[in-house]
């Protein structure tokens, strides 16, 4: 275990009493550590009066937090860490779950994708790390350790975390060639971290001293919220609220990290479930009495409320766990959806989609050939036969990003196992593909690089170009330029 060297003050200097045992909000005000009355950075005070002019945002945000805290403050106390950092997350999500910034940033930690991968958060279609509370703590916390073995001082580390270990490296070199102090408020940082640690510490004084901005936070039990239950199953959050007895919205919000809101894995996953509910979610769990799900071959010309009257389900319950492609509300193709099988679940009954029947897809992938479809994108063509835009490119010199039906596309070599794949998988690669697709437009900030961007939404170069034909000519851009980026 790593230990820390305390910074600030101590138990006995915030005046606390040994009643820190019962209540965890004494546990982290008898747990501050990183000093900053020595620093009297201008920009503390300054969101100091933010937050105390906004007492209902900072009410919400506390109360959000009782969910996760003790949780966060028993991994902090474990590994000896300043209790200022289990404050975080109310300035990087306000203890949102489902928090997701302009630079694809996710969760109560807000990982970008790539940090996430790195600490070891898996993300695909099914499930995001990033937002499994457990594991993205772990992670931030392995972070923050790893931060602050870095550059030897908190609010240095707490940088890093904003905005990158080379960030602030940089800043630091810059002053000691200057000669000038290299300590968190002397750095010529980005401004939102610049503000990064102020609105931490201002968030601290509001929490040691609430009736000082005139806000009053209520005891919370020291001790668990949650249980952590292994779930082996094939099953959509609705029909797991029901078995914890518990508003979807609520459940959803401790389970956020299954984006389509249906666990699926070959794997037991772990659910949250509040400590008086999880008794009864586990009888029911074990009664099977919950609703499974299936893949239905849909056929061309159906239309989805037909399909959810057939299932006897809800239409906006059918179409939250599916994906449509429709015309005049009619399916525009053949695709594999889900549809539930009522009061069947089983533990064993794990969903595969990629192995269901479907219809076979027109003729128009010959050996060695790719015949363009209406509607299709080379982003898509790429994505369908596990290619990068560099590969595609590469077998089809003088290729132009914008593709007409009809047209023929030779693939490279390597995509033999995918010509070999069974047209059913091949439809649901299809669809995955198309899924992802959905485009953002960043507004270049000053300092940007393409490479910058790239990395920031977790995308190649190649395909930042491709998606910005104008920017072919070059990696340069300016500030208020408009990029598109199809995010994943």
């Amino acid at each position: 275990m790593i230990e820390w060297h305390d910074e600030g003050t101590t138990r006995a200097e915030t005046g606390q009493n040994e009643n820190a045992d019962d209540d965890v909000w004494l546990r982290i005000r008898s747990g501050f550590k990183i000093d900053d009355a020595a620093s009297g950075n201008p920009l503390v005070p300054v969101h100091e009066s933010w937050y105390a002019a906004r007492p209902d945002y900072v009410r919400r945000m506390v109360s959000r937090s009782r969910s996760y805290l003790y949780h966060i403050v028993e991994e902090v106390d474990r590994r000896a860490m300043p209790m200022e950092i289990a404050l975080l997350p109310m300035i990087e999500s306000a203890f949102k779950s489902t928090a997701l910034s302009t630079s694809s940033a996710s969760g109560i930690w807000q990982f970008i994708p790539s940090t996430g991968r790195h600490y070891g958060l898996k993300q695909d279609a099914w499930y995001d790390g990033r937002r499994d509370f457990p594991a993205a703590t772990n992670a931030a916390l392995d972070y923050l350790s790893k931060l602050y073995l870095d550059f030897g001082d908190w609010q240095l580390a707490l940088a890093a975390y904003n905005c990158g270990e080379g960030c602030v490296a940089r800043a630091i070199q810059k002053n000691v060639q200057q000669g000038l102090p290299t300590d968190y408020a002397s750095l010529t940082l980005p401004p939102e971290t610049r503000n990064y640690v102020p609105k931490l510490l201002a968030i601290k004084h509001i929490i040691r001293n609430p009736e000082q901005y005139g806000l009053v936070i209520d005891t919370l039990p020291n001790q668990p919220y949650f249980n952590q239950i292994p779930v082996h199953a094939n099953l959509d959050m609705h029909s797991a609220a029901r078995l914890a007895n518990m508003d979807t919205d609520d459940f959803m919000a401790l389970n956020a990290a299954f984006p389509r809101k249906l666990i699926r894995s070959d794997t037991p996953v772990t659910l949250l479930v509040p400590v008086d509910k999880a008794d009864q979610f586990q009888r029911n769990l074990d009664a099977g009495d919950w609703d499974s799900w299936k893949p239905y071959a849909a056929k061309k010309g159906e239309s989805p409320q037909d399909i959810a009257n057939r299932f006897d389900v809800s239409l906006d319950r059918l179409t939250e766990l599916n994906q449509f492609h429709l015309k005049g509300g009619k399916l525009v193709s053949a695709q594999t959806i889900l549809v539930p099988v009522k009061g069947r679940g089983t533990a064993s009954n794990v969903f595969e989609l990629e192995t269901a029947k479907v219809e076979t897809p027109p003729a128009s992938l010959n050996p060695g050939h790719h015949q363009v479809q209406p509607g299709e994108t080379l982003y898509g063509v790429a994505r369908r036969y596990g290619l990068s835009l560099t590969q595609l490119t590469e077998a089809n010199p003088g290729l132009d990003s914008k593709l007409q039906a009809g047209q023929r596309i030779q693939l490279p070599a390597t995509t033999s196992a995918a010509r070999e794949m069974p047209q059913d998988k091949q439809a649901s690669h299809s669809r995955h593909a198309k899924n992802l697709a959905k485009s953002t437009r960043y507004t270049v900030k000053r300092g940007d690089t393409l490479h910058a961007i790239a990395e920031r939404f977790d995308v190649s170069l190649s395909e930042i170009k491709a998606w910005n034909p104008d920017l072919k000519k070059g990696n340069k851009v300016r500030a208020g330029q408009t990029v598109v980026v199809n995010k994943t």
